[in-house]
């Protein structure tokens, strides 16, 4: 599942990030589309409406097909009883009616009570199925239906042209006219130079010391951001892995609000996001802006919805944190553009240094375990056993008791001493299961 959501990752950024995205319509444009679309229909329907000539009365609104109907009453109201009616004239009524819908239907509706009408209208209606009931649903998906058709067709067209026809069509022919180079070309050297720029910043970066976090120490990601101003679609992404290449989740920067109409974008504001995938509900941003922005009532108003706002000037820090990263942009280096617009208001270029954390305690992802430290050398430690129980010993043999000698003087014959008590061995020391006697003899 991992190299699966990294290949999606990768497909995502390569094929959508460079080659779709640059080339697809903006969201003005799409909404124009459409609004154009409606007014349009307001227009044919409501404004200025279709007039058909000679058409069938089936294609008439209903009202008018009630009026049809009416018409055809009266006149078989006015033949009735006279010479002119007959087979022939009943049949030209049945053929007038089966042109409506559903004559029987609009027969009831109205109210016509001749019953011969009302045999003529029978007649006239197995031949016509009776029109589906009109819903609100039925009444709008054309509107949504036509809507979505715009849309999509917008976009296909906005790619086509973008990447296929204006490139080898219309840009060669421009540039022979012009002499010079195309719009385009220009957007394709500014963001190859902001690339070089990244690349050189980035070595310029390993040269020096990577900035340590005195909790979290060295970053596990460090890469360079650079904004040029003409740069086509400003959004780098940068995956965060660990130092094994586990996949921790992702950043980047972006732009985040412009100033003004026209090309090249007056960028006046860079926003640094943090993705991190076990806290996979947000993405964390934070924004630089420029100084004409951050002081701005309307325009820091705006930038706050998306996160917090530093002023944006060599040396400026912004730090996002979740569960499990810790993101810290830095600016490196700024240069504000000249033109009609405010001072200090949009950028010429500037490069931003991002660096990443993983914090510690981090989860280890689920299939890996994390390997326990060997433990060190040391000498085996035996003092906190329990000592073994202690064996009753043995009682001693009593010793063997000799008379004293008969022809001592006033000696009294001594008494033997009872010999002591045995104790029972302990129940683990007799292998005859108690059984045996082992009173010692004597």
């Amino acid at each position: 599942m991992q190299k699966l959501r990294e290949w999606l990752v990768g497909t995502y950024n390569g094929v959508y990030k460079v080659v779709l995205q640059p080339s697809m319509p903006s969201r003005s444009t799409v909404l124009l589309v459409v609004l154009v679309f409606f007014i349009g229909l307001l227009w044919a329907y409501l404004i200025s409406p279709i007039i058909y000539y000679n058409g069938d009365p089936s294609q008439l609104e209903q009202s008018w097909q009630n009026e049809w109907v009416r018409l055809l009453a009266d006149r078989y109201a006015a033949v009735t009883n006279t010479s002119a009616t007959g087979p022939e004239f009943d049949q030209s009524i049945v053929n007038l009616l089966s042109a409506v819908d559903d004559p029987l239907g609009i027969v009831e509706a109205q109210g016509i009570s001749d019953p011969g009408f009302r045999d003529l209208a029978q007649q006239a209606q197995p031949g016509t199925a009776a029109p589906p009931t009109p819903t609100l649903l039925g009444n709008l998906m054309p509107f949504i239906i036509g809507g979505i058709v715009m849309v999509v067709i917008t976009v296909v067209v906005s790619l086509l042209g973008k990447i296929l026809i204006y490139p080898n069509l219309i840009e060669p022919i421009l540039r022979r006219r012009s002499g010079g180079v195309a719009a385009s070309d220009e957007a394709t050297q500014r963001t190859i130079d902001a690339m070089r720029a990244a690349r050189a910043a980035e070595a310029k970066a390993k040269e020096s010391a990577s900035p340590v976090d005195a909790e979290l120490g060295p970053p596990v990601t460090r890469k360079m951001s650079v904004y040029l101003m003409g740069r086509g679609q400003y959004d780098d992404s940068f995956e965060v892995e660990d130092s094994n290449g586990m996949f921790l989740g992702e950043c980047g920067a972006a732009i985040s609000e412009t100033l003004g109409d026209g090309e090249p974008a007056k960028v006046t504001a860079i926003e640094v996001w943090l993705f991190d995938k076990d806290d996979f509900v947000r993405t964390l941003t934070g924004v630089f802006a420029t100084e004409h922005a951050y002081n701005d009532p309307a325009l820091r108003s705006k930038l706050e919805t998306k996160g917090n706002i530093v002023l944006m000037q060599p040396g400026a820090v912004v730090t996002l944190d979740t569960n499990t990263l810790r993101l810290q942009a830095r600016i490196v280096e700024m240069e504000y553009g000249q033109g009609p617009l405010p001072p200090n208001s949009f950028l010429q270029k500037a490069t931003i240094e991002v660096a990443v954390w993983q914090k510690a305690g981090a989860a280890v992802p689920a299939g890996q375990t994390a390997a326990a430290p060997k433990p060190a050398a040391q000498e085996a430690d035996y003092g906190n056993f329990p000592t073994p129980p202690t064996r009753p010993a043995t009682p001693a043999m009593p010793p063997a008791y000799n008379p004293p000698p008969a022809n001592l003087p006033g000696a009294q014959p001594a008494q033997q001493p009872s010999p002591p008590r045995q104790q029972p061995p302990p129940p683990e020391d007799d292998p005859f299961g108690g059984t045996g006697d082992f009173t010692p003899i004597g």
